[in-house]
């Protein structure tokens, strides 16, 4: 107690000095904090998009053939209606499997046209994919030959500007050919799902897409899967890539079976590596702060040469003056690390959540984040005050009373 009454006195007697002292930490702990807490909103936003779906949800493409001896690689239009069956029939674990017909297609209302993603798929897709309409309806079953379409909210804008689509003619141009179709929906704003991205994109039910739009005899774009359960995810991948590798003879190149999960793998592995980088930036000015530190708590061993010498005359051990030393400079860092973790929450909550707003992400805090900018500031303290205070236990008390 009475180390901490003399520590606490010599800080308050030299406020500048502390005051600097504190500010590397102050802004170490901060910015660690904050960037630790973006990094979690981060991961948090992106789970949660992808998760949208559950991870029982399993995408089977087209391959690419060729890309040797100078050639470029092909997409091969391997994947045919009949594939669906087989995969519905042959795959236990799968519940739900569609093929989709997919391109992209010059979308004409009165005098305004652009260039839209067009998809054609059953009714069973928005459950698959759980897609839902904003306003209007989905496809009925009396829809499924019918010259309708379901429009996503940025291919909207981008076609009708202000102007309700509801109930507007459009034209999907293919060559010579203006096919007239009817909006009668207009999906929620999600973002991309796996492969492709509602927002931007018409969905059109599948036989009037394969009759009157893509003309397809058979083949399909992707085929759409989907387990009961989410520990089926596993079993079904297995079970379809060994129905395509039979089929296929053994060309994996041709198909390619993607699952939500090892998607939301991949993604949380990349921006686990993200956090650590920033954390890592972050942290130099923690190391930075330390060695400030170290610096003014040298100084202050000059300063207080003298007193350092009658303490150890009235007959103060080298141990005590090591340990007043190591407790002034560890006082430093914890009180700096509370008001760096106290700026880095509010910082985190009001710049992190307003300025990214913007691009959809929020800060989140979490207590191993506080733990960590906290202990690590502590043990900086320690580390960084050692030699000051180990150099200030070896003055000669002779020679300590005699400095001016």
């Amino acid at each position: 107690m009475e180390i901490l009454k003399e520590v606490f006195r010599s800080l308050y007697a030299n406020k500048l000095r502390t005051f600097l002292s504190m500010l590397g930490i102050v802004i170490g702990v901060a910015a660690v904090i904050m960037v630790m807490s973006l990094g979690a909103g981060m991961k948090k936003g992106v789970t949660e998009r992808l998760t949208s779906l559950g991870s029982n949800v399993i995408m089977v493409s087209p391959g690419f053939v060729g890309g040797r001896g100078g050639t470029v690689a092909q997409a091969v239009e391997t994947l045919k209606e009949s594939d669906v069956k087989a995969i519905l029939d042959m795959c236990p674990s799968v519940s739900k499997a569609v093929g989709l017909l997919s391109g992209s297609y010059l979308v004409q209302y009165k005098n305004s046209n652009t260039r839209i993603s067009v998809y054609a798929a059953p009714n069973e897709i928005f459950q698959i994919l759980n897609l839902k309409v904003s306003r209007g309806r989905t496809f009925s079953e009396d829809d499924k030959s019918k010259n309708v379409l379901i429009i996503g909210r940025e291919a909207a804008y981008n076609l009708f500007k202000n102007e309700d689509p509801l109930g507007k003619r459009v034209y999907i141009v293919q060559g010579s050919r203006k096919i007239p179709f009817e909006v009668i929906g207009i999906f929620e704003r999600t973002g991309s799902i796996l492969m492709f991205n509602p927002d931007r994109m018409i969905l059109i039910p599948y036989e009037t897409g394969k009759y009157r739009v893509f003309q397809s005899r058979g083949g399909i774009s992707m085929i759409i899967a989907m387990t009961s359960s989410p520990e089926l995810s596993p079993n079904a991948v297995m079970e379809i890539d060994h129905l395509l590798y039979t089929k296929f003879h053994g060309q994996e190149s041709y198909y390619n079976v993607v699952s939500q999960q090892a998607i939301l793998n991949v993604v949380t592995e990349s921006v686990n590596i993200i956090n650590l980088v920033l954390v890592a930036i972050a942290a130099v000015s923690l190391v930075v702060g330390g060695i400030g530190i170290m610096n003014i708590m040298l100084v202050s061993v000059v300063e207080r040469t003298r007193e350092i010498g009658i303490k150890m005359a009235l007959g103060a051990s080298r141990a005590r003056i090591l340990v007043e030393f190591l407790v002034e400079s560890i006082t430093i860092t914890f009180v700096a690390g509370a008001i760096g973790v106290l700026l880095g929450v509010l910082g985190s909550e009001t710049a992190v959540n307003t300025f990214g707003k913007t691009y959809g992400l929020v800060a989140v805090i979490e207590p191993t984040s506080v733990l960590i900018a906290f202990g690590v500031s502590a043990c900086i303290g320690l580390f960084f005050g050692f030699y000051p205070a180990y150099r200030a236990s070896r003055l000669s008390p002779i020679e300590a009373l005699r400095y001016e």
